[in-house]
This record gives structure tokens, sequence and C-alpha cells, in this order.
């Protein structure tokens, strides 16, 4: 039988069973409710007849005690049974046998506080048959006749007796004997008889009807009591057999599904499955895993292979890194040469202009070329998950005035509208800056690339200790179906008619930019309406005093105390490196030794008092980082500054560089302004800074130049078109002194402070 078959029977016969349980039990109730209303019917009716039988007994101890005492408290007790049974005055709620014993001790009055009803209708309102009602009428009747005699006896003590027509009229002397003769009389007594021998008939009547009404009561409670227990039995019994069924045939069966399962999970394709064995669900199920086995197997041959794959792909992606690596430090090390020994060349007063500008297209060319390997470097640290930030202080709306500049310009080519909009920014905040403006060109960017018509806009906020930016657009939009595809490295989303060049890492590269910012970016986007990026970055506040220390580090010009005795060591393995920092501490008026090599370092330590050591990392033999060690371990070399050199720049050098020993470390090529803020920090000389109040001047003579040469000049920034700035500098007055200083920035590719200068 099928499990769901099964269970559905199962389910109906518990069901079934529980519904027997509860109408059994429920009739079983119903009969012990009508047991204890045969036991409180045959206690009130015997409480009705008892009462009719005390009171007669009471009216007859109360008039034979008045009578013989004469006190007119067992008169007046008298007269209030009396009244009381035929219901003149309210019954006592405590109405019972002794209730006239104890007054009749203490003397008190009766406590009527219970409602005003004859003892008659009681009797009707018990729903006793006729014949046991007649039978208690009559007793009464009796009793009333009775009370005739009494009334009888308690006048007679007080004189008065009756006339012919039966009314207590005639007065005379107090005849107590009388009194008790009647009280005690043949006739009294027989009264009395007449009111018991009905009130006797009655109580048998009463107790055969009463007896075999509670018999059948209790007969029906014992054999409903019986049934309960059978059906509770059948229940029980319907139950464990459920639980065994289930146990048996779902239970079992589901647990040695689940450990064929996680046999299978650990890859153990060993197990056997039986799935005959079963002919229901759970062979189904078993059926179902025997598939999934198959497939498994399957899927580990094919997992093999995949593994095979991602190795090899391992094996590709750690020699490209080696590659990256050794041509990084290949090509820095003749760069170190090349720019130094051309900075050096173009401050050498006997240079000629001719070969001033020879020198300029050489460092322009070497600082070309870095720029390059630095963008394949950074392009393997964001595939490695390396990247890392550089956190700054600087001028928020510096930088979004620049990106104004920017991308104002292109988007009226492109007869775009664009707006920026701020609100409660910070001014000046540490932060990537050269991050930060990665994010907002490649967005921007983007929209600007797939944006016809409309206006393209950047919103900026700060909110609770984070900057919000939203750059929307109005281009032709993404579906909803490639919105997360966009962030997939790689990915590009094709478009009817809209073809776009790149390689798809943009935006995989700003969400994980973001992310290492602190912050998270997510896009909307309707096809035909536009896009709209939102992201968020972490940053800290800082104030203009820390910006102005920092922005005077970049215009570097001297050194002011040059009457110093200090003596610098440099190693390194080559001769051009030792020669170039050589040459250029000399210039400055240092002592300057050279090392070629690692044991060569050390003996120079030994003998010589040095202030400051320049460390080429990778040498032949003893390379830097051991050299390193070896000096920190003796007592003279604790302290003294050790500034590792290396053409290899990840972070890991730095870090292995500075765990050996180093206090800083410095990437090559070695620019003079780095080495001179090293020698500021641990030789605590004293720096000389260019003075800015020639670029203000030269704002000012950019305001009275012709409209036209700034917007040519700004254009062609943009474009970093050197033939056409140059040609500008030809055709229009300009002074030399603004001329060189254009040319300058040309020259260092220093387009974007071009464009701010104008």
């Amino acid at each position: 039988m099928k499990l769901k078959k099964l269970f559905m029977l199962l389910f109906i016969l518990n069901t079934l069973s529980f519904i027997s349980v509860a109408v059994v039990i429920n009739k079983y109730q119903k009969s012990t409710i009508n047991l204890e209303d045969a036991y409180n019917m045959q206690y009130k009716s015997l409480i009705l007849a008892d009462e009719l039988r005390q009171s007669s007994d009471d009216l007859t101890r109360m008039a034979r005690t008045y009578v013989i005492t004469g006190n007119p408290m067992f008169e007046e007790q008298y007269k209030t049974v009396l009244a009381i049974r035929n219901g003149e005055l309210p019954r006592p709620k405590r109405y019972n046998g002794i209730f006239w014993d104890f007054l009749t001790l203490q003397g008190n009055k009766p406590k009527l506080d219970g409602e005003k009803i004859p003892l008659r209708d009681l009797m009707r309102n018990a729903n006793f048959p006729d014949s046991e009602l007649n039978m208690l009428f009559t007793s009464q009747n009796e009793s009333d006749d009775l009370t005739k005699l009494e009334h009888k006896a308690m006048n007679a003590i007080k004189g008065k007796f009756l006339d012919k027509d039966g009314n207590y009229t005639i007065k005379g002397e107090p005849d107590f004997a009388l009194a008790r003769e009647l009280m005690h009389s043949k006739e009294y007594h027989e009264a009395k008889i007449r009111i018991m021998e009905p009130l006797d008939r009655f109580y048998r009547a009463f107790e055969n009807r009463t007896k075999q009404k509670v018999d059948e009561a209790r007969a029906t409670v014992k054999e409903l009591e019986f049934y309960v227990n059978v059906i509770v039995l059948f229940s029980i019994i319907f139950f464990l057999m459920s639980f065994f069924i289930i146990l048996f045939r779902i239970v079992y069966p589901i647990d040695l599904l689940r450990r064929v399962m996680l046999k299978l999970s650990q890859n153990d394709m060993s197990v056997e499955i039986d799935k005959n064995k079963f002919d229901d669900e759970v062979g189904d199920m078993i059926g179902a895993v025997e598939i999934f086995k198959e497939n498994t197997q399957k899927l580990l041959t094919s997992e093999h292979q995949i593994k095979q794959a991602m190795q090899e792909a391992t094996t590709a992606n750690k020699a490209k890194s080696i590659f990256l690596a050794r041509m990084s430090h290949e090509l820095r090390t003749p760069l170190n040469a090349i720019l130094g020994f051309s900075n050096i060349l173009k401050k050498s007063m006997n240079a000629t202009i001719s070969e001033k500008e020879n020198l300029n297209i050489i460092k322009r060319s070497a600082d070309h070329l870095l720029n390059i390997i630095n963008e394949i470097l950074e392009l393997s640290k964001i595939e490695a998950g390396k990247m890392e930030l550089s956190l700054k202080n600087f001028n928020l709306f510096e930088l979004i005035k620049e990106i104004e500049d920017i991308f104002a310009f292109r988007c009226e080519n492109k007869g775009l509208k664009f707006k920026i909009e701020t609100l409660n920014l910070p001014k000046y905040i540490k932060a990537d800056e050269q991050r930060l403006r990665q994010i907002l060109i490649n967005l921007l960017g983007n929209s600007l690339k797939f944006t016809n018509e409309g206006e393209i806009s950047l919103y900026i906020y700060e909110l609770n200790k984070k900057l919000f930016f939203e750059v929307k657009d109005s281009g032709i939009g993404i579906d909803k179906f490639n919105i997360e595809k966009v962030f997939k490295p790689f990915e590009q989303v094709k478009q009817d008619n809209y073809t776009q060049q790149g390689t798809g890492l943009g935006l995989s590269i700003t969400k994980e930019l973001i992310s290492l910012m602190g912050g998270n970016i997510y896009l909307k986007s309707q096809v035909g309406v536009g896009s709209e990026f939102y992201f968020s970055i972490n940053y800290e506040k800082a104030n203009e005093e820390e910006l102005s220390k920092e922005n005077n580090t970049k215009n570097i010009v001297g050194i002011k105390n040059e009457n110093f005795t200090k003596t610098i060591l440099v190693v390194d393995d080559i001769k051009e490196n030792r020669d170039l920092i050589t040459l250029l501490l000399n210039s400055y008026g240092f002592k300057t030794l050279q090392a070629t090599s690692g044991k060569e370092a050390l003996d120079v330590f030994e003998n010589e008092k040095l202030d400051l050591i320049f460390m080429d990392i990778l040498m032949e033999g003893m390379d830097g980082l051991e050299t390193m060690q070896n000096i920190r371990a003796s007592k003279s070399g604790k302290d003294i500054p050790i500034i590792a050199l290396s053409a290899n720049v990840f972070e890991e050098d730095k870090m292995e560089a500075l765990k050996n020993g180093a206090n800083d470390f410095l990437a090559k090529p070695v620019e003079e302004k780095e080495i001179l803020l090293i020698l500021e920090k641990y030789l605590h000389i004293e720096l000389e800074y260019e003075n800015k109040e020639k670029s203000i001047d030269f704002k000012k003579e950019l305001e009275i130049l012709p409209k036209e040469f700034v917007e040519k000049l700004k254009q062609k920034a943009l474009l970093m078109d050197n033939d056409g700035i140059f040609e500008l500098l030809k055709e229009y007055d300009l002074s030399s002194d603004l001329k060189i200083y254009i040319k300058s920035l040309v020259d260092e590719f220093k387009y974007q402070e071009l464009v701010n200068l104008v």
C-alpha cells in the first residue's frame, strides 16, 4: 500500500476511535449527572417530607411546653412554625430539624431570611407522583386538624373557651387541667397517628420509587464505564499500531535513505541501494537517489577534470603573478636610473634649453611607462583581491569641481545637460581621494557612454557619518535580468544597435573599491528610461591645517639648513642606483658612503658612524632583509634609521621589509621629493617649499586674456592634446613665465591642474 493511502487509513481509524471515545465519555458524564440528580432528588424530597413530620412534632412540643409552663415564647414559636408552613412568613435559609431547639435554649428570635412559600407548594414543585403527593397532603391536613386541639389547649391556659359557634369568646379562669388533658388525650394521640400513617406510607412508596431510579442510573453508569474502558483500550491499540506502522514503513526507510545520502555526500559510491524493496513513495525516493548516485559518479569524473583545469589555471595565474612581479622589478630598476638622472640633469646649470626639452621628453616617456606598469600591477591586485586604501586629507569641494570640469565640457559636446547638487557636505575629509575619483569617473563615464539625449546628474550628501552619491542618467537603461550581471567581471550587456568597446571590468572594480571603502552600491534601471547608481563610502572629517601640511609636501624646492654633517650609507648591487642616490644626497651636502652587497654594508656599518641607511632588498648573496636583521641584532644598530628600497612594490614586500627591521619603505623608481621627506622625518632637516603666489599671479593674467583662449586651452587640456596646447601658446601673447608654467604642467602630465588653473 502506498504511504499516502496508508496514512489516510490510519488517520481515519484513529479519528473514528477518538470520536467514539469522546461520544462514550460524553454519555458516561451525562449518566453520572443523572445518577447525581437522582440522589439529589431523593435527598430534597426526603427533606420536604421530613419537614412536614418535623413541623408537626415541633408544633406538638411547643404547644405542650406552653401548656406546662405558660411561657408565651413557646406560643409565639408555635405561631411562627405554623405561619412558615402555611407561607405566611419567610422560611429561614438554614431550616432543619434542630433549628427551633437552638432558639428554645437560647431564647433568641428566629432569623427569617428566606423566601415566603407554603410547604404544600414546595411539595408540588418537587414533582412527586400524585399518589405520593396525596399522602403528603393527607398528612398535612391531619396535622392542620391537630392544631385545633392544640389551639384549644393553649387558649384554656389563657381562660378562653369555645362558644357554640366555635369561636373563643367565652372568658373565665385559666383551666390548666383541661389543657393538659387535651394535649395528652387519646384523641390527640390518635390524631398524631393519623398524621404519621400517610407519612409512613409515603416513605415506603418514595423509597421504592427513588431506589429504582437510582439503581437504573447506577446500572447505566456501570455499563458506560465498561464501554469507556473498551473503547479507550481499542484507541490505545490503534495508536500503538499506527506508531509501529509509521516506524517500520516510514521512519526506518527514511533513516536508511539518510545514511545512504550521507555516504553519497562523502563521495562513497560503494553504498548499495535496493530500490525494489519498498513499493511506495520511499521506494520512489530511493529510485531518485539511485539516479542521483549515477549522476554523482558522472559528476565526480567531470569534477576531477574541473579541478585539473583549476589547477592549471591557478598555475597559470601564479606564473602570471610571478611574471608581473619580475617584469615590474626589471622595468622599475632601469626606470629608477632614467627618471632620477633626467631630474638631476634638468637641474644642471650647464644644460641648454634644447637639452632640457630632450630631458623632459625622456622624463615624460619614463613617467608614461611607469604609469602603464602601475596600472598593470593595480589590475593584478584587483584580481588577487589585494586592493589597498590610501587615506589622506583633501578638499572634497575641489574634487567635486574637478569632476564637474571633466564632465561638463564632455556632456556639452554631446548635447547633454550635466548638473551636480550637494547637501550638508564637509569641505575637508580624510578618505582615498584617488579611489573616489576613479569611482566617480567610472560611473559618470558609463553614463556619458550610454546616454545620447537628456541629462546626467550627480547628487552628493552626508548622512550618519557616511557620504552618499547618486549618479543618474536618461540613457538606454538596463533590463532587470542584466542588473546583477553588470557588476560581474568581464560581463558586458549587449544592446541592439548599440555597441561599446571595453573589458567589462569597470563596474566590477568599482563595486570592489566601494566595498573596500566601507560602502555598498546598487542599481535601479529601466530600458529606454535610464539608470540610477547609488553608493556610499566611509570618511573621517579633516581640517584645513592638516590639509595645508599635506599639500606643502607636493612643492618642495630644497633644504634650508644645509650646514650640517650627516653620513648616509647607500646599499645597492646595481651601480646606477647607488650613483643616483649618492648624487642626489651629495647635491644637498650629505656625506655618502656606498656598499655593493649586504656583506660590504655590514663592514661599513661596523667601521663608520652612520646616521641613516638606504637598503636595497633584492641583492645577490646576503639580501637586504638578512642584512637588516644582522644590523638590528647588534647593540649599535637598534636605533639607526633603515629605509628599504625595492622595485618589488606589492604590499607583502613592504610588510616583509618592515617586519625584518626597516623603519620605512620606498618603491623604485624613487622620486627626489620622497627622499627629502624621509630625510625630514628621520634626520630632522628643514625643507623649503615652493611659493604659491606665482600660480595666483598666473590666474590674474589668465583673467585678462581673451575668453576664447581660455576655452580652447581648457578643451585641449581635457583632450590631453599636447601639440594643440603648444600651438595655442604660440598664437596668443602670454608672458614667458606663464608659458613656462603651462609647458611644465603639460610635460608632467598635470592636465587636471591645468584645467583647474583656467
